[in-house]
């Protein structure tokens, strides 16, 4: 029985002095048994080594283990088959079941417990109770005796009841991993594998209590027990001054280690003192050796020499990190002849990469193994399970059942989900009862075919949920709800699925994604058989149950398939374990990652640990001793590589926020004055020219350049020709070797091809032909207004909306359109019942005007096609804000009549072909006629002797303006061709007199809100409310009609747009025109109208849409997405409608066109 130190820096060679000594020994004394401990990640990579080693490439008598299996393989010798460990998995199961027996007993987690990751945290402290060999009465005795607070003590003492409750379920049936040492512990002096072995451990930084516990018991029994302890030589080996010292978790092994041999009188060898790192390690590195003599030490020298084996980076964000990461391992592998195996990459946080690696190593072609755990959280089967559950809990939610349908897990094709959504949607169907009855509504023929395919679908997906859905509402337990959701699966053939897919995956090459796959299943057939062991007889709500299989689905993990041959090792400081690496990068050495943010999670805090230490209770390291750790692990890791250190960091992360580079960075360049940090510009196309898949990039923006130089070479001034275009010769000439390379390429012959041709296609806009005009339109053109100023938007989207009438998807919901149609029914039905009473617009009383306003509000709402929308509480809401609007906008128009002389005639007048008016009929060929069709909102009219004067208002809920320039161009026809009408139908009425044009308005219906100071009379706030709600449009200027529509005004009128000057004439703002002025409007509206309908027969499609004043028809376009326009790419562009900087400007050429 003895005890044996190897001490040495990092570099020094103690592992491989270790396994030799081992191997020459286990040579020399073939029935004597070594056993080699090393933590659980780094098994198989000693293990390798030791055969590397080995002159036969073979050991019979030594082994590689871990704590844990060494623990197994004693149980196995001494017949302990029977154990049952609860894993991870069973432990959040069994602490969430009792978490809720014990909740009345929780007075300050109990509120806590269902929060997702609380009950992991539970498991996590409990987990370190017993790592840190505390048992449950250790921990009563503890609370009972020391004074740590009120509220740590009630925090703990909710810790022991969990405790208790986990330990008393434990008794007898299970144990947990860390309780695994704990029984080795009690077996070990029975085991002939300990007894008289010589055991070695390697690459451990430290011992927890436990493992302690158990290494006293194999100083007894094993025959002799070597340490291999990382620290510098020219250290006092057995004294330690404090965490603080670089080595302090060394020296504590150290200490721990020699007061055991003390204590049972064991033999303590001569240490072996390792100190060769220079000849050994660093022999091609003498500047690595200088930092890992130095590094953290508390007094280090300068490196005054020049070399390149240490570089110092800065890049813009973790993305051109790893790009230039991917760079450089290219250049190593390709010029310098290292293999991938020889590289590694490392970060304090491999998360903030984890999402780049495949791509940009993918890119470059760098395999790579990603040392990271994986969850299952996210996979299509879990998401599958927690949608089934989410169904029955929220009752066939729209949500939920489109959640599972869109897993892919199921035979339902992406067609028949899309179609089923539409109707979903459209139809407002929501809940068990909807998704059970047979549906028959229909809109139109497309779904009244698919109907009966629907119902099929419909019923299949009830089906699925119905068994558990009963099971749930009937009580059933925990077993019968699992075995039905266990037969969902089979009767979908999940199994079956799932091993297609992990064969697909093999087959393209992506053995983690594979892997996966093969894995997930029996994950969960095992997390199923859990839960029924743990809680079958137990009755859950569907909220409980599916929190227990999340509980599980959270802590199961999927394995990660160990580095093959020749990859790039990428992964954590702490958790990666790196061996032989020649080259390392060490990327993201910001503050906050390299040291670690201190972690404000967990259920004690760090001032916690702290009191609970001074009172003799240890615990984990806390934030405090984390930082000294983690400069250890940093330490260990940056003096891995053999020959070259790359340390890079980002200047701002992935969302653009500023960050501080490490300390670390500091103190390389404190210990290498002569070094500088290389300020690395952002990555170029040019940059990325390495493989044929990372240069693919600059062949495409030498392809988009020349395309540009050929779009604008008539205009590009010499300002455009920056150096980066292909005008640069050199970067001509290595883009034309390129370009020949992919096209001489067998594997890239056929791409480059595509690339170049699309980049000589110039959009061109083609008309479509007079049959299909004809096929699409008719000869007859039968339209609204609003179609006409759709094509002059844009002819593409006038040919998609009114030829091919794409439609967007239907949505049961309450939109803007909806809003302003019960607007214009609201007041339609008020002015009916004005008009059927015995008052008038100028004597109803207001009471009378309320009941008028809430029965037309009602009535509107119950005629609105979307009705169903008004079963949500927003909606709801949204109608009394509604009616309050409608209130406000009866009052205004109320009192804008009673002001002046004109009285509404007509509401909701109709117009169409019947009515046979010239004002909208129109012959644009022998064959081709257009007749418009509308609606106008009000008609108000004012008699004279021989004339009949015409108002038209049209009402608008959303905040439209009249303007002279929209009306030119042909965006803005409405009003005018209302006028036209209105003006032939009033001398239909009125034979012998002369119907004029009085004004063309828009109402912008809405209940605003003034600004004030508080003192405002309530007159004052109504002639404030009443100017904001005036009308908007074209006054014609003759005094007669403006002053009959505001009979009393001076200054600005609160009626029509329009105001006086002192003296009685009108001010310049005054929107006005003359008799004249609106008979050269009406010609020039009806003259575009006929070009419109002349350009839409002769199928133009122009993808061309209108650009004035900041807008452009691609506002608030649905199709955009199905045109692809682009102002950037080749052929296409805005039309670019002329200004005008004055109304008057405006009809001058008006008048200039007839």
């Amino acid at each position: 029985m003895s005890l044996q130190f190897i001490f040495g820096n990092s570099g020094s060679g103690k592992s491989t002095f270790l396994y030799e000594k081992i191997l020459k020994e286990a040579a020399e004394h073939p029935e004597q048994n070594y056993l080699v401990l090393v933590p659980e990640q780094f098994t198989m990579q000693t293990q390798r080594e030791l055969v590397r080693l080995q002159k036969s490439h073979a050991i019979m008598n030594v082994d590689v283990l871990s704590f844990a299996r060494l623990a197994y393989r004693v149980f196995d010798e001494l017949g302990k088959q029977n154990l049952r460990v609860l894993e991870e998995t069973g432990k959040n199961l069994v602490l969430r079941k009792l978490a809720g027996e014990q909740k009345k007993n929780l007075k300050v987690l109990g509120g806590n417990l269902n929060r997702m990751g609380y009950i992991s945290e539970v498991k996590s402290m409990l987990s370190e109770l017993t790592q840190y060999n505390i048992s449950p009465e250790k921990l009563d005795t503890f609370l009972a005796s020391e004074d740590i607070g009120e509220t740590l003590r009630l925090k703990m003492q909710d810790i022991s009841v969990m405790y208790h409750s986990f330990s008393e379920y434990l008794k007898g049936q299970y144990i947990t991993s860390e309780e695994v040492l704990t029984l080795l512990c009690e077996v070990a002096e029975d085991s002939n594998i300990i007894k008289n072995s010589v055991i070695a451990f390697d690459e451990f930084t430290g011992f927890t209590p436990i493992q302690n516990q158990l290494l006293r018991k194999l100083l007894v029994f094993s025959e002799r027990m070597i340490v291999s302890v990382t620290m510098d030589t020219g250290e006092d080996f057995y004294h330690c001054r404090g965490e603080q010292e670089l080595f302090s978790m060394s020296k504590k092994t150290v200490s721990v280690l020699m007061k055991m041999a003390d204590e049972l009188h064991i033999d303590v060898e001569e240490p072996v003192v390792l100190s060769d790192g220079k000849n050994h390690r660093y022999k091609n590195a003498p500047s690595l050796y200088f930092m890992e003599q130095n590094l953290f030490r508390p007094y280090y020298h300068k490196w005054k020499k020049k070399e390149d084996e240490l570089r110092l980076a800065g890049l813009k964000n973790p993305r051109e990190e790893l790009q230039f990461v991917a760079r450089e391992i290219t250049k190593c592998v390709r010029e310098k002849k290292y293999c991938y195996k020889d590289i590694a990459v490392v970060t304090g946080d491999v998360s903030l990469y984890d999402n780049y690696v495949d791509e940009i190593f993918g890119a470059y072609d760098i395999p790579y193994f990603l040392d990271q755990t994986r969850t299952i959280l996210f996979h299509p089967l879990i998401e599958f399970i927690r949608a089934v559950l989410e169904v029955v809990e929220f009752n066939f939610s729209y949500e939920s059942v489109f959640r599972f349908l869109r897993c892919g897990l199921t035979d339902i094709t992406e067609r028949q989900i899309d179609l089923l959504e539409n109707y979903v949607l459209a139809r407002g169907i929501r809940g068990k009862k909807k998704w059970q009855e047979q549906w028959t509504f229909v809109l139109n023929d497309a779904e009244k075919e698919n109907l009966v395919e629907m119902n099929a679908v419909r019923a299949q997906i009830y089906d699925f949920f119905a068994p558990l859905a009963e099971n749930f509402s009937d009580g059933k337990n925990v077993r019968e709800i699992t075995t039905v959701l266990y037969e969902l699966l089979e009767k979908l053939q999940i199994e079956q699925k799932l091993k297609q897919k992990e064969l697909e995956f093999e087959q393209q090459g992506n053995q983690v994604k594979a892997k996966e796959y093969a894995q997930i299943y029996k994950i969960v057939m095992d997390l199923f058989d859990k839960v029924v062991d743990f809680l079958g007889e137990e009755v859950l709500p569907v909220k409980e149950y599916a929190d227990i299989l999340d509980a599980g689905f959270e802590a199961a993990k999927v394995g990660v398939i160990p580095p093959g041959n020749d990859k790039v090792t990428i992964g954590d400081i702490e958790r990666t374990r790196l061996n032989h690496i020649k080259i390392l990068f060490f990327i993201g050495v910001n503050d906050g990652v390299v040291p670690k943010a201190g972690n404000t999670g967990g259920i004690i805090s760090q001032f916690e640990r702290e009191k609970m230490a001074a009172c003799n209770l240890e615990l984990a390291p806390g934030a405090r001793e984390k930082v000294f750790i983690q400069r250890f692990y940093l330490y260990l890791n940056v003096t891995k590589p053999s020959d070259f250190l790359y340390v890079t960091f980002s200047k701002v992360n992935a969302e653009g926020k500023a960050l501080r580079r490490s300390y670390f960075v500091g103190t390389l360049l404190k210990m290498f004055p002569e070094k500088t940090v290389e300020e690395i510009e952002e990555t170029t196309s040019a940059d990325c020219i390495m493989t044929p898949k990372s240069s693919m990039a600059f062949f495409l923006e030498g392809l988009q350049e020349e395309a540009w130089c050929r779009e604008n070479e008539k205009t590009a001034s010499e300002e455009d020709q920056t150096e980066e275009k292909l005008s640069n010769p050199a970067k001509k000439e290595v883009w034309n070797a390129l370009a020949k390379f992919y096209l001489s390429d067998e594997n890239w012959k056929e791409e480059a091809d595509r690339l170049l041709k699309a980049s000589y296609v110039v959009h061109s806009d083609e008309p479509i032909s007079h049959a299909v005009t004809k096929a699409l339109y008719g000869t007859v053109l039968e339209n609204s207004v609003t179609r006409l100023e759709r094509f002059a938007a844009c002819a593409y989207a006038h040919y998609l909306d009114y030829g091919l009438r794409l439609r967007e998807r239907q949505l049961l919901e309450f939109a803007s359109v909806d809003m302003g149609n019960i607007y214009h029914d609201a007041l339609e039905h008020f002015s009916k019942r004005v008009e059927k009473s015995e008052y008038t617009w100028f004597n109803i009383p207001e009471d009378v005007q309320d009941a008028f306003i809430e029965a037309s509000m009602d009535d509107a709402i119950a005629g609105c096609s979307n009705a169903g929308a008004f079963e949500n509480v927003r909606n709801r809401y949204l109608t009394g804000r509604m009616r309050k609007t409608i209130k406000r906008t009866v009052w205004a128009l109320t009192t804008q009549i009673q002001k002046g002389k004109f009285v509404p005639s007509d509401f909701e007048v109709s117009f169409s072909r019947a009515d046979k008016l010239d004002a909208i009929r129109f012959k644009l060929s022998e064959e081709e006629k257009m007749n418009l069709l509308g609606r106008i909102d009000r008609v108000d009219t004012y008699e004279t002797a021989d004339k009949v004067y015409v108002k038209i208002i049209d009402y608008k809920s959303g905040n439209t303006s009249f303007s002279l320039v929209n009306l030119y161009h042909g965006l803005q026809l409405q009003l005018v061709v209302y006028m036209n009408a209105a003006l032939e139908l009033e001398e239909k009425r009125h034979p012998g007199k002369k119907a004029e044009p009085a004004g063309i308005f828009y109402y912008h219906i809405q209940n605003p809100m003034v600004d004030g100071l508080g003192n405002e009379t309530e007159a004052e706030i109504r002639n404030s409310v009443l100017e904001q709600l005036k009308l908007n449009g074209l006054v014609n200027d003759d005094p007669e009609i403006y002053e009959a529509m505001d009979t009393d005004f001076a200054g600005n009128s609160s009626v029509i747009p329009i105001g006086k000057k002192t003296d009685g004439s009108l001010k310049a703002t005054s929107k006005v025109a003359s008799t004249y002025d609106f008979s050269v409007i009406s010609h020039y509206v009806r003259e575009k109208i006929k070009e419109t309908g002349k350009k839409i027969f002769a199928g133009d499609i122009s993808v061309h849409p209108y650009a004035l004043d900041g807008r452009s028809g691609c506002d608030y376009c649905p199709y955009h997405t199905v045109c692809g326009f682009d102002a950037r790419m080749p052929g296409y562009s805005y039309h670019k409608l002329e200004k005008f900087d004055s109304a008057d400007e405006v009809l001058e050429k008006m008048r200039e066109e007839q």
